[in-house]
């Protein structure tokens, strides 16, 4: 570095601004001043190089070949230094963070642990949106979105909880149970958020039932589509734990309420589910500090015992 100070900033954004418009006036337009002004910041630099970097015609201002080998290193600095200025001014400015997430998920695993968050970050704004609806990144209204399945193309996807599926009721209703045929001692309940339930009990009884073994007087769909609809996943496990029927879950679900005794595992079949909770974000969701910061006590939370 030599120990002349360097020309201001102000100086270089006319140098470039002359370069790239090819004259003087349309570069005091592009910045803002005037033209006398821009002819003045460029012979400071001049003066400061100790050469000509334009050549002035009626055609407008053309680079010299020493302005020509200059003009790409300072516009590229300049640049540089610009996104990494208003990549601070973000990074100091954004405290808040647009979550989407599942009712039942929001319910059953987040809600009990989105205090230790809020503790940890109390100036972050936490904004849930809460629903079925395929997360929108494009516009803004989410920048992470917790989700039943795999990701779009372009989408960044980390797998949050492996599950498994089986059948729980309440205790009450798990010690009345006959040894033999207890599928059929009580209904089989579903809520109407979800619309693939019908389908998840088949599967569930197919796979832990063997073809020709199967009650022939035992119809696993309508017996599902005969029970109570409930509005929500909470509405139907509160009726399951008040002994109105068994209910088939994701482990991650309902590890609260069997370690708490709420509800018990009915069956010894099990299998494992067939999508995972995974985290969906866009690939540069994480330059929001908001977002990277619960994006990475979420995971932590996913990989602790409730």
């Amino acid at each position: 570095m030599g120990k002349r100070p360097l020309p201001p900033l102000s100086v270089l954004q006319a140098f470039c601004a002359i370069a790239e418009t090819g004259g003087f006036g349309r570069a005091a337009e592009r910045i803002g001043q005037t033209q006398t002004a821009v002819s003045h910041q460029l012979a400071q630099l001049e003066g400061w190089i100790g050469g000509r970097l334009f050549d002035r015609g009626r055609h407008g201002a053309r680079l010299t070949a020493l302005g020509a080998r200059l003009h790409p290193a300072i516009s590229g600095t300049i640049s540089e230094l610009e996104a990494a200025l208003y990549q601070a001014r973000a990074s100091n400015l954004t405290r808040h963070v647009a979550v989407s997430v599942s009712p039942e998920f929001s319910s059953q695993w987040l809600a009990s642990r989105l205090p230790d968050f809020c503790q940890r970050y109390p100036d972050i704004e936490l904004k849930m949106a809460v629903g079925y609806h395929r997360p929108d990144f494009q516009s803004g209204s989410a920048d992470l979105a917790i989700w039943l399945g795999r990701a779009e193309a372009g989408l960044v996807h980390e797998e949050l909880l492996t599950d498994e599926e089986f059948v729980v009721s309440s205790p009450g209703l798990s010690k009345q149970l006959p040894p033999r045929n207890a599928r059929k001692a009580a209904r089989l309940l579903r809520y109407a958020g979800m619309r693939h339930t019908i389908l998840d009990w088949q599967r569930w009884y197919e796979q832990i039932t063997v073809e020709g073994e199967r009650d022939p007087d035992f119809d696993i769909v309508q017996a599902v589509e005969d029970s109570e609809v409930f509005g929500s996943f909470t509405d139907m496990l509160d009726a399951c734990r008040q002994g109105r029927g068994f209910a088939l879950v994701r482990s991650s679900l309902v590890a609260g309420d069997i370690a708490k005794g709420r509800l018990v595992r009915c069956f010894v079949e099990v299998q494992p589910a067939a999508v995972s909770y995974n985290l969906l974000y866009l690939p540069n969701a994480l330059q929001n500090p908001a977002a990277a910061l619960f994006r990475n006590w979420l995971l932590s939370q996913a990989r602790e015992p409730l």
